[in-house]
């Protein structure tokens, strides 16, 4: 009797072995893609993959979530800026998901219109402050621009009638 009792305890952790295996590679496992024609195969058919990129000065890692509501949902987070303004510093370390169509081989970061989270904010705050320095910078010319709009176009029309 304490055979078959044995036996039946070996078969039941063996299965709960097997049942915690699958459930790891159902939703845990995430393939590491080494190079950029894997991961645009995962991309594509948005199986679980990580990546790990390396381009223009940033590392960025990417981990493709699965299928949401018609689309294809990575994270993306910015690893490392190796080079480039102190300002975008602040970005290491943040993250966003994005939600990329189905079938689509693009940077998730290229179109920040279709990600939410932390690093799509401070991505935003950055472009904002560049854009209010710029104005503060050109306030001058931007005004003379402004309140003198036909000064441009009479340059090129006494140009154009001084040839004829």
């Amino acid at each position: 009797m304490q055979k078959r009792g044995k036996k039946a305890e070996i078969i039941i952790a063996i299965l709960i072995v097997l049942i915690a295996i699958a459930v790891y590679i159902t939703f845990f496992y995430s393939q590491k893609c080494n190079d950029i024609a894997c991961w645009e195969t995962k991309l594509v058919k948005c199986s679980k993959a990580n990546f790990l990129s390396e381009k223009n000065d940033v590392i960025w890692k990417y981990n493709i979530n699965g299928k949401r509501d018609g689309s294809c949902e990575v994270n993306v987070q910015l690893i490392e800026v190796k080079r480039g303004l102190v300002s975008t510093k602040v970005l290491e370390g943040k993250s966003m998901n994005c939600r990329i169509p189905l079938g689509a081989i693009a940077a998730p970061e290229a179109n920040i219109n279709f990600c939410h989270g932390q690093l799509k904010e401070e991505m935003q705050a950055l472009i904002i402050n560049k854009l209010h320095e710029y104005i503060v910078q050109n306030l001058g010319s931007i005004n003379e621009n402004i309140l003198n709009p036909i000064s441009g176009s009479s340059i090129v029309s006494n140009s154009t009638n001084s040839s004829s």
